[in-house]
C-alpha cells in the first residue's frame, strides 16, 4: 500500500492487525505511538539538518527512511539524525517516568525502543551511528566490517540467551526472533550486491 512517499507493507498491516486483535488493553497503540515518536525524531532532525526524506517504508520489522540523493547529509549530520530517534524515546521515557503509575508501560516502551535502537547492529540506529563515527575518524573502510562483526556477535549472543532461557523453562520467542532478524538483515543486504 503506497501513499505518495509512504509505503506500508502487507506484513506490517497483518502484524498490526494480529497484535491489535490479541491485545486486550492499549499496549499495541502505546507501542505504535512510541515508534511514531521515534520516527518523528529522525524526520525532524533530517529536516533541521537540511536533508529530505525521499521515502518512508513501514514493514513488520520497523520503519526505514530513504534520504533524497539531492540533499545528502554527510557523516556528521547523518550521525545526529541517526541518534535523534533514540534520543526522543529516552527523553519521552524520562518525562513519562515522572507522570505516575499510569505511565509505566509507556515509559518502558520508550526506554526499550530507545536502548534497543542504540545497539551497534547494522540495521539499527546504533549501527548507523557507529558507521558514521568510524567515517568521521577517517576509518570509513572499517565501518562495514566492524558493524558486521558486532551484528553477528550480538545476534549470536541474543540467540544463545534465548535458547538458554528456553532450556531453563523460561522460553522467550520474542528474543529468539529478534536474534534471528538481527542475524538475517546483514546477510540479506550482502546477498543484494
Amino acid at each position: 500500500m503506497r501513499w505518495g512517499r509512504v509505503e506500508i507493507t502487507a506484513g506490517a498491516l497483518l502484524l498490526w492487525t494480529l497484535l491489535y486483535y490479541l491485545d486486550s488493553g492499549t499496549l499495541v497503540l502505546q507501542a505504535l505511538a512510541a515508534c511514531a515518536l521515534h520516527e518523528l525524531g529522525h524526520y525532524a532532525a533530517i529536516r533541521l539538518l537540511g536533508g529530505r526524506v525521499a521515502r518512508l517504508k513501514l514493514s513488520c520489522v520497523g520503519a526505514e527512511m530513504a534520504l533524497s540523493a539531492r540533499s545528502p547529509l554527510g557523516p556528521a549530520r547523518e550521525l545526529a539524525a541517526a541518534l535523534a530517534g533514540p534520543a526522543v524515546n529516552l527523553l519521552c521515557a524520562w518525562i513519562c517516568s515522572g507522570l505516575g503509575e499510569g505511565w509505566w508501560c509507556f515509559t518502558g516502551l520508550h526506554l526499550a525502543l530507545g536502548l534497543f535502537n542504540l545497539l551497534p547492529v547494522g540495521p539499527l540506529d546504533g549501527g548507523r551511528a557507529l558507521g558514521c563515527l568510524l567515517t568521521l575518524a577517517g576509518r570509513e573502510d572499517w565501518a562495514g566490517p566492524v558493524v558486521g562483526l558486532l551484528s553477528a556477535g550480538l545476534s549470536m549472543g541474543l540467540a544463545m540467551g534465548a535458547l538458554l532461557l528456553w532450556r531453563a523453562g523460561e522460553g522467550n520467542l520474542t528474543l529468539l526472533l529478534t536474534a534471528l532478524w538481527l542475524a538475517a538483515v546483514p546477510l540479506r543486504k550482502t546477498g543484494k550486491k
